[in-house]
């Protein structure tokens, strides 16, 4: 009786076990409220940042220009015909307000900086500056939000999403023939 209480058991586990389970379908979510309410939000931001910046440079005496990479930087007068390139060695110090001229993080604060050029973790917003300038030469950057600290900010002085005024002067570019 054991045996044969026991070959319908095993004989009964191998038909439940033999049936094909029905295919599984991945589930469908729709993202279209986030996704049209994260542009939104972006644009009404850049919007409310560019305005910000437009209001500085009226208020202020230099002559900003627009960059493609979607910062201004003041005009820099090209002395020499060598701009900072990626895997240069460059020696730089920079200060960092916000658009009420109030400074955030001072030379002092930040100190000299030596650095090669793509190869190290800073803004966006910077490394796109310094590759615009010459040895010796000072630039003042307005730094949207997006090409600075973005949403987290530093999470010491800088806020969320606040666009930046970085004055820069590249001292020297250390590794190459002049």
């Amino acid at each position: 009786m054991k045996i044969l209480l026991f070959s319908l058991v095993l004989a009964s586990s191998f038909l439940v076990s033999c049936k094909k389970a029905p295919p599984q379908y991945p589930t469908v979510y729709s993202n279209d409220g986030f996704l049209e309410y994260s542009k939104k939000f972006n644009k009404q931001l850049k919007d409310l940042e560019d305005k910000d910046i437009q209001i500085y440079i009226q208020k202020h005496e230099e002559d900003f220009l627009p960059t493609n990479a979607g910062f201004y930087m003041t005009r820099t007068e090209m002395v020499n015909v060598r701009n900072v390139k990626d895997f240069d060695t460059i020696r730089f110090n920079y200060q960092i307000s916000n658009m009420q001229d109030s400074i955030i993080y001072s030379y002092d604060d930040i100190g000299n900086q030596l650095i090669v050029m793509g190869q190290t973790s800073m803004i966006p917003g910077i490394e796109y500056g310094l590759k615009r300038m010459s040895e010796g030469e000072y630039a003042k950057l307005l730094v949207p939000s997006s090409l600075a600290y973005g949403v987290d900010g530093d999470r010491k002085n800088i806020g969320t999403d606040e666009p930046l005024v970085i004055e820069i002067n590249l001292e020297d570019i250390v590794n190459y023939e002049k």
